[in-house]
This record gives structure tokens, C-alpha cells and sequence, in this order.
């Protein structure tokens, strides 16, 4: 199958599992916002990507991969099990103990052009009570020749809503603690998920 034919099929499963049937422009158009600093970090999963998009989806495991650092509930109604695309009302309490104001999540997948048989991007769009921009956009590929082991980054582009020229650094410098720990959470996972008879279950 070609790269092309891998990225229809896995957007066509991603827009199934939200509920569309569309997807919105191209990843490698998406503008990056201004007045913003920007976090990239990458790491391995060792795990497939089939199953990483899969989870990737679900609101547990986005509770899951950002717990003890911040604690999100919903402002309207319980969770649902998967992100529907558009707006996500939250609340977010950092450890659980200090609130930190709402934040809306603003979901929609982008065809991941430029990354042969990568997933469709996956983008929350967020703003919030702290933060005039959050926008976190993820990607996730197989390897080359290891189809077991999975490339995922998370970019996020971040300007804070008050004083911006002092708090948007301190803000930036959360949100690489921030993905740095989800990332940690999301190796275990995949670890957990993997089991010991992949070579990276040990790592």
C-alpha cells in the first residue's frame, strides 16, 4: 500500500471516530499565530502508530498522560470517551489543588502532507482564561522499517493573556515541562502496551 493510501485510510478512521467526514487544510498550511514562542519536542514510542492514533483520540488518555501535573474537568456534562471536534469547555487545577481557569480545547485533524504514511494531524486550538493562544498540534508516523515503534511530536504554540512579554516566557517554559512529562506517561503506555517481547518494553 502506498504512503498515500495509509494516510486517506487513517484519516478516514480518525474523521469516523469524531464523527466527520471532513478534515480541515493541510498540516503544511496551517498558519503558526504571531506574538507566539514555540515548543517542539519528539520522542519514540515503542508501540504502533495504529494504536498510539487510536488512543490518541480518547479523553482517558489525555487524562491519563497529563495527571499529577494537571487536572482537567469538564465544565459541561462528564467526558466524552472520544475528543469531538470542535470546542471542549475545561477547568484545569495544576497538581489538583490550584485552579488555573477554563481552557477551551478546539479540535480538528489536518492531513499530514509532507510525512509518508503519517496520520492525519491532530490540533487543539486552544485558548483560555490564562492564555490568549495554546495551540498544540501533534503528529505521529511509524518508523522506517519498525513497525512497532512510533515517532510522535507535540508542537505547541503559546502566547500568554496578560503581561505577555514576561509571562509568555514562563509560559513556554511550562509547556516544555509540561510535554515532557505527558511524553514520559505516553512512553509508559506504550511500554505497558507492548509488553516484554518488544525490544523497547525494557527501555
Amino acid at each position: 500500500m502506498s504512503s498515500d493510501a495509509i494516510t486517506t485510510t487513517s484519516g478516514a478512521a480518525i474523521a469516523a471516530a469524531m464523527g466527520t467526514t471532513g478534515m480541515g487544510a493541510p498540516a503544511s498550511a496551517l498558519p503558526q499565530p504571531p506574538g507566539c514562542l514555540r515548543i517542539r519536542l519528539t520522542t519514540t514510542l515503542p508501540a504502533p502508530a495504529d494504536w498510539v492514533a487510536k488512543e490518541l483520540q480518547t479523553t482517558a488518555l489525555f487524562r491519563c498522560i497529563t495527571a499529577p501535573l494537571l487536572q482537567f474537568t469538564t465544565v459541561h456534562g462528564p467526558w466524552p470517551a472520544h475528543w469531538p471536534l470542535g470546542d471542549t469547555e475545561l477547568r484545569l487545577a495544576l497538581f489538583g489543588l490550584l485552579p488555573m481557569g477554563r481552557q477551551t480545547a478546539r479540535i480538528s485533524v489536518h492531513p499530514c502532507d509532507g510525512i509518508p504514511g503519517a496520520w492525519p494531524l491532530l490540533r487543539d486550538d486552544g485558548t483560555g482564561q490564562l492564555m490568549r493562544v495554546w495551540d498544540h498540534r501533534i503528529t505521529v508516523h511509524p518508523l522506517p522499517g519498525a513497525t512497532e515503534s512510533t515517532c510522535y511530536t507535540d508542537e505547541v504554540f503559546v502566547r500568554a493573556r496578560y503581561l505577555p512579554w514576561v509571562m509568555t516566557p514562563l509560559s513556554a517554559a511550562f509547556a516544555w515541562l509540561f510535554y515532557r512529562h505527558r511524553q514520559r506517561r505516553w512512553r509508559k503506555l506504550a511500554r505497558s502496551h507492548a509488553g516484554p517481547q518488544h525490544p523497547g518494553a525494557s527501555a
